[in-house]
């Protein structure tokens, strides 16, 4: 009965060896011959043959009746060779050239007659590996049930012989991505691009390298080069390591008080302190958000020898921040440090070093919150305490000098009495002082507009106009306004002035930009101090010879200085009212109006007010020595206040005074000339003409009220009468 099947076997079979043009098509007919026998037999479905249409039953099987397994297992092989050979899939001898009998063929990993399915294919692939490999070496997944992976997502056959069974860290990396794909999100780009991979920090063959913390900190220092520990001086065994205070799975730091827990094991002292201060409910069971914790001021990224004022800058702008929101303190009822600390010299100090550190480190030392609070067992110090800080750096000072800090309460009547009147002051003078200078300003207008002043009709721009277009301008005979002393005192008073103004002002607002700004530029707040204070000293300078040079001409001319003001001067004020409001007379002036003298007056006392309080300023330990501390600071809130004023009166009555009068405008010259045209000189200083000039008549002043007289040009030659 089995002859039939054979001889029909035997015939296709010749058919397919004498590689006739139907010989592919017969190679079915053998399938089919055969399945006649072998259908139903386990795994044998020849209808899920992968091959049916490239190879039949006698590519891999023997065609007489012994099918010894040797020789089938070599066609087997020499069957996959003839298609699998051209390069793109290497045969799995190759990885296993060296093993004679245990080496896995093709038909170990892969089945030929039916497709079992994914997870079957790889679970049996696994299982033949593990005929030769012990299993127990991959404790990684040995305790994951579903999903684990096996020998395949990881190791490969299909390679060259030299290149090995593990592949490179890049592929071990997609493999493990394959479950592990939320792990490690912050190196997630590092993966991608394969600079990073999981066996950097996992074994192959087992878990996480944890195991050491030097080897842990090094794989961690291999990227992060940059990221000192501040504790890797530590030599007992006991100096926490990367993962103590980051979770390493989701590439965040752990919770705060876990890692302040951590902390405590070592800084026991510290802990203590905390637990007993301000601040303990941070690090509770059950800890308060609103409170800081170690990590708040500590970081664990510094080099070890860090400067520890940086420290101390960053614990300090920590606790501005806190203490400066509103909610907290309202809530808390805290103190509201940046109206006191902050806007103190220290705290205005410590703000520009924390904005400017590369400033470098010669700085100035200052008083931070830790000094009179403490550091961890933060609280209320008392006043002694405060003396001792003081002396800290101020070692020639006694304890008066701890009066200069005002502390956190208010200012008012009660509270600092010295400082509220001082503000309350300067808080009437500025506005009372610049109102009635811009009224003055307004009314002048009005009255020279009235009189047909125009902006484009003044002398000066009419001069200037015949210059732009070059034609000859009248030469008008001019006397002498100012000495060549004088006019080198105004340059020297200007530059040190205008230098006092861009190095002091920015140092009182700390929070602005452009105080930032031109403080950075100056290379560091401890720089524009010190350029402050050699431009103070001469300021101060300048003045003393100023004042030696009034008193010598005064007792050489046996008079008093010409802008000492007398009773004409307020007589002149009267008379000016009167001609602005009801078109009296205009004054007659002499040299130096009364505006001028006020003008004058104003900057040699505020001169005098700025030179003294900065001297306090510079010197408080000498100071304190015979006044209260109270003292220095009420002169550091006097001298900001004065500098102020001082800025706002230049701004508004001199710019006015000297290029914004339709008399001058566009500008006034003479202070850098030294000459002034008689005809300006005898409408607006009638008196000091008439005393230049005695014999000419000063008649015709009523028409220089009402617009002047035409231009004087009785010097052709341009010489000035002295």
């Amino acid at each position: 009965m089995r002859f039939v099947p054979i001889a029909a076997l035997i015939a296709a079979a010749a058919s397919i060896l004498a590689s006739s043009p139907a010989g592919a098509q017969e190679s079915a007919s053998v399938a089919g011959v055969c399945a006649d026998c072998h259908s139903g037999v386990g795994d044998r479905q020849l209808g899920a043959l992968q091959h049916a249409d490239d190879v039949s039953c006698l590519s891999c099987h023997h065609l007489g009746f012994s099918n010894d397994p040797a020789v089938t297992e070599a066609r087997r092989e020499a069957a996959c060779v003839a298609c699998h050979s051209d390069g793109e899939v290497r045969v799995v001898a190759a990885t296993h050239a060296g093993l004679a009998d245990t080496a896995p063929s093709c038909t170990d990993c892969h089945s030929v007659h039916a497709d079992p399915g994914a997870a079957s294919a790889r679970d049996a692939i696994s299982a033949r590996c593990e005929g030769c490999h012990d299993a127990a070496e991959h404790v990684m997944h040995a305790g994951v049930d579903v999903g684990a992976p096996v020998c395949a997502d990881c190791h490969t056959s299909h390679v060259d012989g030299g290149a090995g069974p593990t592949p490179a860290p890049p592929d071990m990396t997609g493999a493990c991505a394959v479950c592990h794909e939320a792990s490690h999100p912050n190196h997630a780009p590092a993966m991608q691009s394969g600079d990073f991979a999981c066996t950097a920090c996992h074994t192959p063959l087992g878990p996480p390298r944890d195991g050491a913390a030097s080897e842990t900190v090094a794989q961690c220092l291999v990227c992060h080069a940059d990221t000192h520990a501040s504790h890797a001086a530590v030599a007992d065994g006991n100096a926490p390591t990367c993962l103590d205070c980051h979770d390493f799975r989701l590439d965040a730091p752990t919770d705060a008080s876990a890692t302040s827990a951590r902390c405590a094991s070592c800084h026991v002292d510290a802990a203590i302190g905390f637990s007993g201060g301000g601040h303990a409910a941070g690090l509770a069971a059950d800890p308060n958000p609103d409170l800081p914790t170690c990590l708040t001021c500590h970081t664990s990224h510094v080099e070890p020898g860090a400067d520890r004022s940086q420290l101390r800058l960053a614990a300090t702008v920590r606790c501005i921040e806190c203490h400066s929101r509103e909610l907290l303190v309202d809530e808390y009822g805290l103190p509201a440090v940046t109206e006191s600390y902050e806007d103190d010299f220290h705290g205005a100090t410590a703000r520009f070093m924390w904005n400017h550190p590369e400033a470098g480190e010669d700085l100035p030392p200052i008083m931070v919150c830790s000094d009179c609070h403490g550091a961890h067992e933060v609280g209320w110090g008392e006043e002694r305490v405060l003396a001792d800080v003081c002396r800290g750096c101020h070692e020639e000072s006694d304890d008066y000098l701890a009066g200069a800090w005002l502390g956190h309460g208010d200012i008012g009547p009660r509270n600092q009495p010295l400082i509220f009147l001082v503000r309350l002051f300067y808080y009437l003078l500025i506005p009372f002082m610049l109102g009635g200078l811009f009224l003055t300003i307004v009314f002048h207008l009005k009255t020279e507009r009235r009189h047909g002043a125009r902006v484009m009709s003044t002398p000066g721009v009419k001069r200037l106009v015949a210059r732009l277009q070059r034609k000859p301008v009248p030469r008008e005979e001019t006397v002498t306004r100012f000495s060549v002393t004088d006019r080198w005192e105004h340059v020297g008073s200007a530059l040190t002035f205008i230098l006092l103004v861009v190095t002091g002002l920015p140092q009182t607002r700390p929070d602005l930009p452009v105080a930032n700004s031109i403080i950075a530029l100056l290379g560091g707040i401890g720089t524009t101090r010190l350029i402050h204070r050699i431009i103070g000293f001469t300021f101060v300078a300048l003045m003393i010879a100023h004042v030696s040079r009034g008193i010598f001409r005064a007792i050489r001319g046996h008079r008093l200085p010409v802008m000492v003001p007398h009773r004409k001067d307020f007589e002149d004020i009267v008379q000016s009212f009167r001609h602005y409001l009801f078109g009296a007379e205009r004054p007659r002036f002499g040299k130096f109006d009364f505006g001028e003298k006020f003008e004058y007056w104003g900057l040699f006392l505020g001169g005098v007010v700025m030179s003294t309080t900065g001297i306090i300023l510079v010197f408080p330990e000498l100071v304190t020595q015979f006044l209260p501390g109270v003292v220095v600071a009420a002169t550091r809130v006097m001298h900001g206040l004065e500098a102020t004023f001082a800025v706002m009166v230049v701004i508004l009555w001199h710019t006015w005074g000297v290029a914004l009068r339709p008399e001058v405008f566009p500008l006034d010259t003479s202070i850098f000339t030294g000459r002034m045209r008689v005809s300006q000189l005898k409408r607006e200083h009638p008196e000091e003409y008439r005393r230049l000039f005695p014999e000419e008549s000063v008649t015709d002043s009523a028409q220089a009220t009402d617009g002047g007289p035409p231009p004087v040009t009785r010097a052709e030659d341009g010489l000035a009468k002295a």
